[in-house]
């Protein structure tokens, strides 16, 4: 099975977002951001965002943390001391809009190249258990790991086989 990886200049601007939004729209700075090897399309994790996209090839965006850093995040957002982030489902929306955000940066690479790509909603799922479809012949993906001061945000784009 021949799983590629995603061209490097897709990885780069997705290491770009990933600081920009963090930075800016959160106010967290990375200690770090590496690509690393996305291993699989399984994943079990405390917080899982998903973002679906169509167009020139069909695929998901996957931000996977903890429940805390999932916590820290939505309250940054929001202005607020990660303390008062008390309920789950209040993070849930800001962690969400912080993947809507990775995923139209990610599109704005994308298409840049003479793609189409639409996204849809995002979702996110918590203490659950997710497989996309990237495992097949001529799938793609590739995964950034960030490294923050309150613990790490793994953000995969799989691309799912051309039909």
């Amino acid at each position: 099975m021949a799983i590629q990886t995603l061209e490097p200049h897709l990885i780069d601007s997705l290491q770009r977002s990933a600081r920009e939004i963090l930075e800016t729209m959160v106010s967290m700075i990375p200690q770090s951001i590496a690509a690393e090897p996305e291993d699989g399309s399984r994943f079990s994790d405390p917080v899982i965002g998903l973002l679906g996209f169509t167009g020139t090839r069909a695929g998901t965006i996957v931000v996977r943390t903890s429940e805390d850093l999932a916590k820290t995040i939505a309250a940054k957002m929001l202005m607020m001391e990660p303390s008062e982030m008390t309920n789950f489902q209040d993070a849930a929306d800001a962690f969400g809009e912080v993947v809507n955000m990775l995923g139209g940066n990610f599109k704005n690479a994308w298409v840049a190249g003479g793609n189409q790509m639409e996204l849809s909603m995002p979702t996110v799922i918590h203490k659950g258990n997710v497989t996309v479809r990237s495992d097949a012949d001529g799938c793609l993906r590739s995964r950034v790991r960030v490294q923050l001061d309150a613990g790490t945000l793994d953000i995969g784009v799989h691309f799912e086989a051309k039909d």
